[in-house]
């Protein structure tokens, strides 16, 4: 399934986009710690953070993936 994503082009390709993904997603979800204040505000951050490092170790994962040539093979 995964060898007909067309996305994943390349290693240099899915670097591009896994760095937009992260990007985008490193504003978007720690909005909420922003939006409060105190003992929230640091379970929201912890939160966030624990979400940005799992998103980053998947993205890793999966570039180490299509250097290798497992799901893409180009």
């Amino acid at each position: 399934m995964l060898d007909y994503l067309p996305f994943l082009i390349g290693p240099k390709s899915f670097g591009v986009i896994a760095l937009i993904i992260f990007i985008g997603s490193s504003v978007i979800i720690p909005i909420p710690v922003f939006a409060t204040r105190g003992k929230a505000q640091v379970a929201w951050l912890g939160i966030s953070g624990f979400l940005l490092t799992a998103e980053i170790a998947v993205l890793v994962v999966l570039a180490v993936l299509v250097s290798n040539g497992t799901i893409w093979k180009s």
